[in-house]
């Protein structure tokens, strides 16, 4: 009887050479599509292995930006993209029409066949294309400033676009995306918040 840890290395197992064949690298279980300095990571999560009973994955995705990311941070993009702070990010049911959490159950009974094969049409038909959008700096800069409600936090979103608009050469425009950014959040009194937005403008040399 296989156990909820061997399924689901069994189906990531299966679903790998689709993610390959579409530019993602494995990395634990991560998988990376890096380019134009942004990577696409899909991130698969595990719930309760070691209770048969419990046991499930998931699976979501985000993008960020290696100038993002050192900039905000203050330290190189790390190895792991994985771990790098996320622009846009999403479950995948929120890639759904329906939006609804989505969880497959790793109980003994399972068919590895058919969850790969529904985890494999909702990376083609979902999750492929949505980062597709995401393929370098200027496109996810397009995404940003296109006025579209993308998932994740518009803090961080805001965060990037000035990043990215000041190594366009746009400082005014990101210098005004960080003082809207202050001003949107003003009433929250966050000093840790203010401090972070004004630091980030100071490395950008837009303060």
């Amino acid at each position: 009887m296989s156990s909820p840890a061997q399924i689901f290395d069994a189906v990531l197992a299966a679903v790998t050479p689709v993610l390959q064949q579409n530019g993602y690298k494995k990395s634990a279980r991560n998988f990376v599509a890096q380019s134009g300095g942004v990577a696409r990571v899909i991130r698969f999560q595990s719930n309760q292995l070691k209770k048969p009973d419990e046991a499930s994955f998931t699976f979501n995705v985000f993008v960020t930006s290696v100038a993002f990311h050192e900039a905000y941070a203050g330290k190189p993009f790390p190895k792991s993209a994985g771990s790098a702070e996320p622009v846009v990010q999403a479950e995948i049911g929120k890639l759904n029409p329906d939006g609804e959490p989505l969880w497959w159950g790793l109980q003994p009974d399972v068919s590895v066949r058919l969850i790969s094969a529904e985890v494999e049409s909702l990376l083609r038909q979902r999750v492929f294309p949505f980062l597709a959008r995401f393929d370098n700096e200027a496109a996810l800069l397009v995404a940003l400033e296109s006025g579209e409600e993308l998932p994740g936090f518009s803090a961080m979103r805001e965060r990037c676009r000035a990043v990215l608009l000041a190594r366009a050469g746009r400082k005014d425009e990101a210098r005004r995306a960080l003082s809207a950014l202050l001003d949107a959040n003003a009433a929250e009194g966050l000093e840790g918040f203010r401090d972070s937005v004004n630091q980030l403008a100071q490395r950008l040399g837009v303060g």
